[in-house]
């Protein structure tokens, strides 16, 4: 439950409004147990932390690339 002082909601909005704080604390949720689970298969990874984001910069332009080949930008 979550309480703002001093506004007043009819019952439609806070319908909506739990709905949405319902699935922020599902997607944080998943996040963090996603980056557990990354966490214990990653443990006995050799690269390093610049060999890791160079690594994820190339994934990111290749999948950029790749959206584009198929006119999804």
């Amino acid at each position: 439950m979550v309480k703002v002082p001093d506004v007043s909601l009819d019952a439609g909005t806070k319908a909506l409004l739990a709905e949405d704080i319902q699935a922020v604390v599902r997607l944080r949720l998943a996040r963090e147990l996603l980056l557990k689970r990354l966490d214990t298969l990653l443990a006995g990874s050799t690269l390093t932390e610049e060999e890791c984001l160079l690594l994820g910069e190339r994934v990111k332009g290749e999948v950029v690339a790749e959206w584009r080949r198929r006119g999804w930008l």
